[in-house]
This record gives C-alpha cells, sequence and structure tokens, in this order.
C-alpha cells in the first residue's frame, strides 16, 4: 500500500513551531531565567496533567476529545503568536485574527485531523470535555509562575513590567496583602475552576459529577501550591539516583 505522508510531515512542522514560541506570560512579567516555558511544553504539560488526573475523573469523559483538544488548543499561536490584551491588543482583535489561523488550518488540514471541529468546539466550550481542558490550561497557567517563584524571588516591581499588567486592580490588592506572583496567579487562575449549573444543563451532566471533575482539577492545584508554600516542589532531583546522573547535561 502506497502511503502519502505530505501533508502529515507540514502539520508536524506547524506543531513544531510552537516549540519557538515562547508563551506571553512570563515575557511580560521579566522572568530572569535560562529558558521559559515555549508553547509545545505548555501542550505537553496538559496533556500530562490529563494523563495523571484521568483515574480520578468519571469514566464518562471521552479521553480521545479531551486528549485532541490538549494537543490541538494552541495550535492557532503558530500563526498568530501568544497574543494578550496586556499588550494593547483588543479581545476583538485577537479573535479576529484567531479565527483568520482557525480557518486556514481547518482548511489546510482538514484532511490530517478534523481541526475545524477540533479547534471551533473549544473555542466555544461545546462539551465537558472542552470545559475539562480549559480549566486545566487555567491550572496550568497558574503553574508556570509557581515554580519561576519557587526557584528564585520575583521582583514585582521591575519597572520593565508594564503599567496595565502591575496595575491591574486585582495584582495591586494580592501585593497589598503581601502575596507573591505565584500566589497571584494560583489565586486568580483559581477562580475559573468552577462548572456553573447552566454548564451543568449545557452538557447534560449532573451536579454531582461537575463537583467531581472540579474537586480533581482543584485537588491537583491545590497539592502543586502547597508544595510551593511548603517548599517542597523542586525536590524531585534530590530524589533521582546519582548514579544514574553522571552524564546528565545541564543549562550552561
Amino acid at each position: 500500500m502506497a502511503y502519502n505522508f505530505n501533508d502529515d510531515v507540514k502539520l508536524y512542522m506547524v506543531f513544531d513551531i510552537l516549540g519557538d514560541i515562547v508563551r506571553s506570560g512570563p515575557q511580560l512579567w521579566h522572568i530572569e531565567r535560562e529558558r521559559l516555558e515555549d508553547v509545545k511544553n505548555h501542550v505537553l504539560d496538559l496533556l500530562l496533567i490529563y494523563r495523571l488526573l484521568e483515574k480520578y475523573l468519571p469514566n464518562f469523559l471521552d479521553g480521545n476529545k479531551i486528549r485532541d483538544y490538549a494537543l490541538c488548543h494552541d495550535l492557532p499561536e503558530a500563526i498568530t503568536g501568544d497574543i494578550t490584551r496586556f499588550e494593547g491588543i483588543s479581545d476583538e482583535e485577537i479573535e479576529r485574527v484567531t479565527k483568520i489561523a482557525i480557518d486556514y488550518l481547518a482548511k489546510r488540514f482538514g484532511n490530517v485531523m478534523d481541526l475545524e471541529s477540533i479547534l471551533n468546539s473549544y473555542e466555544s466550550r461545546v462539551d465537558i470535555e472542552s470545559k475539562v481542558v480549559h480549566m486545566i490550561d487555567k491550572v496550568h497557567s497558574a503553574i508556570a509562575f509557581i515554580k519561576y517563584q519557587s526557584e528564585k524571588n520575583i521582583d514585582m516591581d521591575d519597572p520593565r513590567i508594564i503599567k496595565i499588567l502591575r496595575n491591574h486592580p486585582f495584582v495591586v490588592k494580592k501585593i497589598a496583602e503581601g502575596c507573591d506572583l505565584a500566589d497571584i496567579f494560583y489565586q486568580f487562575h483559581r477562580q475559573a475552576l468552577l462548572i456553573t449549573d447552566e454548564e451543568c444543563l449545557r452538557y447534560g451532566i449532573s451536579r454531582q459529577d461537575a463537583d467531581e471533575i472540579v474537586a480533581v482539577i482543584r485537588g491537583f492545584a491545590e497539592e502543586l501550591y502547597n508544595q510551593k508554600v511548603n517548599c517542597t516542589l523542586l525536590g524531585a532531583e534530590k530524589e533521582f539516583p546519582l548514579e544514574a546522573m553522571k552524564y546528565r547535561k545541564r543549562l550552561t
């Protein structure tokens, strides 16, 4: 049987571009680090978080849908870049260019993956699976800053931080309460970890199932944050067998 992988390889290379796009948040906060998270790292982390949580979640969830949403949800950023409204770009403009990117990807690579359905369904939160990925995405937005804060104290008064971001009412309030950047991102994004009664009706799930899903995702976020508070988050390497690490290369 003859195979034609031409478009499969081209779509793979579109995904590969995500590895060269650094996420905007750490850049806007001017995190001092040798290597910042890129969008491909972000995608892999979402897939991993779901894999870790899958055994705790209700078994009626469609795992294939969740994996497709996690894998593809930021694919338009290979074209648009990681845009935020804090850079002076309106929500309407972000939506407009994102739609152009989605339409292109759906038309160009529809024979490889059903990107029209995957991307538009995720953007519209049409099912409980898209909602699950959206919540995991919010958790991961906090995780990056929890990790960076755990590594090094972050100067939230760095003059390079744009004023609209530093002076955001939530940020100002939390700094006044003595919160660091990890606290701020954790508390801010934790607000999005909920499923409303209206969403229960839309997705056709019970209040009990919705609460179970939220409890699992919140529980993971809470444990990660607690390890930051207890200064144990970065301790994984201490348990590695030293003999196995003798050839390991580090960033310099």
